[in-house]
């Protein structure tokens, strides 16, 4: 009776010995067939989202944005895994950093409606993880938005800022703002600052003296935000009372010319600052 207990004991003890083995294989065979982009879960520390079309500008999400963006099979390769020669007009690109150093990217061309890798080898994010991507994207979206004007030709600005409206004029530099009307111009914006404290505001941004020198702003006007680029020099006629500014100042777009008929290549370098389409740099 004694080796038969025993026997039974050794038996159950051989037994529970194989089901942990079996277990652990096959919780190693688990780990080792979760695609690679779903095994950071937990080491994602940043995840940082640009547009190529503004090259000179990046968004790193808050951990609030992050919250969900990685989760479990969060993308798959489809049958195509040729290289794609990816059109830089609307491609974004996110790169997922980890904790232990290494880095993912997925790009997402708004032109196909098309996910990529970092390779630009096409690929299916799950409809869960294209939605946080989604999210991402349009983050990114309004900070761009809130940064850069529209690269607008003068031709349509013209329409858009009619003589004696108003506008918002905000400097690309320091973000100061004042308000203005524009009063003349048919090749460029003739503007003056509505009041003596938009006045002072303007002569403020170029640092206490009235100056030729061309400035990168934004123009805020019928809900839009439109690249622009102003001088700080009063000259010619001035008709507002009151405001301090004795005459007018010009503000250049996209195609606009001086009064002789020149493109101002200074303006011009100030507008692609304030599109976002050169570095901007302190003025």
């Amino acid at each position: 009776m004694i080796i038969y207990m025993k026997g039974n004991r050794l038996n159950f003890y051989i037994l529970t010995l194989l089901a942990a083995l079996v277990l652990v294989i096959g919780l190693a065979y688990k780990i080792s067939t979760i695609p690679q982009n779903s095994r950071h879960v937990i080491q994602l520390q940043e995840v940082r989202l640009s547009s190529a079309d503004y090259p000179y500008y990046s968004y790193t999400l808050s951990y609030e944005e992050m919250e969900g963006l990685v989760i479990k099979n969060v993308y798959q390769y489809t049958r195509d895994k040729r290289i794609k020669k990816l059109l830089p007009s609307g491609l974004y690109r996110i790169d997922f950093l980890y904790m232990d150093g290494s880095t993912e990217t997925i790009q997402y061309s708004r032109l196909l409606n098309r996910y990529f890798d970092g390779k630009s080898i096409l690929i299916e994010p799950s409809k869960a993880f294209e939605e946080k991507l989604q999210e991402s994207i349009n983050v990114l979206d309004r900070n761009i938005y809130d940064t850069y004007g529209m690269l607008l030709p003068w031709e349509e600005v013209d329409q858009i800022f009619p003589l004696f409206s108003y506008a918002r004029i905000i400097d690309i530099y320091s973000g100061a703002s004042f308000m203005v009307q524009r009063r003349a111009g048919s090749s460029h914006a003739d503007a003056q600052p509505l009041t003596a404290e938009d006045t002072a505001i303007m002569k403020e941004i170029f640092h206490g003296t009235w100056s030729w020198e061309r400035n990168g702003i934004i123009l805020e006007t019928g809900g839009m935000r439109i690249a622009a680029s102003m001088n700080g020099k009063p000259h010619g006629a001035g008709k507002i009372e009151g405001n301090n500014f004795p005459g007018h100042f010009c503000i250049h777009f996209l195609n606009s010319t001086t009064h002789s008929g020149n493109l101002d290549k200074r303006h011009l370098e100030e507008i692609l600052k304030a599109a976002g389409k050169l570095p901007l740099e302190d003025n």
